[in-house]
């Protein structure tokens, strides 16, 4: 979590892994940043199309975490971004 652009509004990350982790796309993972508002229900829709390779997947000397189990989608979610250098 981080400050978002709005005082009081946040900012997460959502790692995640899919059908396409480790084939299509970087083997650790993915992720997809998006505002907290204040639904009650909270309710979200995330677009899949932002989802982005983490620092690690360019530059060995960063660390990565790996998504929790809970992250780990039995779907394959082709948006976003692929391989790097593919």
């Amino acid at each position: 979590r981080m400050a978002g652009p709005v005082p009081g509004s946040y900012h997460y990350s959502l790692w995640f892994t899919d059908l396409t982790t480790g084939k299509e796309t970087y083997e650790v993972g993915r992720y997809l940043d998006f505002l907290k508002d204040e639904d009650p229900d909270y309710v979200y829709t995330l677009d899949f199309n932002r989802a982005y390779n983490p620092y690690c997947a360019y530059n060995s000397t960063y660390e990565c975490p790996y998504p929790p189990p809970s992250n780990r989608l039995k779907v394959a979610v082709t948006a976003g971004e692929k391989v790097p250098g593919v």
